[in-house]
């Protein structure tokens, strides 16, 4: 029983870090692509003019 409740423990401890860890991984994935698609927006009007 007591290992069952120790498993149990280190599941909720890895998955407390695991979702505090993805919207930071999200925000900066996300970022990441912003700031490619302005790259690529700011190339194609340089290139226009």
């Amino acid at each position: 029983m007591a290992a069952r409740l120790g498993n149990f423990i280190i599941f909720l401890i890895l998955s407390i870090i695991t979702l505090g860890i993805y919207p930071l991984f999200f925000f900066v994935t996300r970022q990441q692509e912003t700031v490619a698609l302005l790259t690529e927006i700011r190339d194609e009007l340089k290139k226009s003019n």
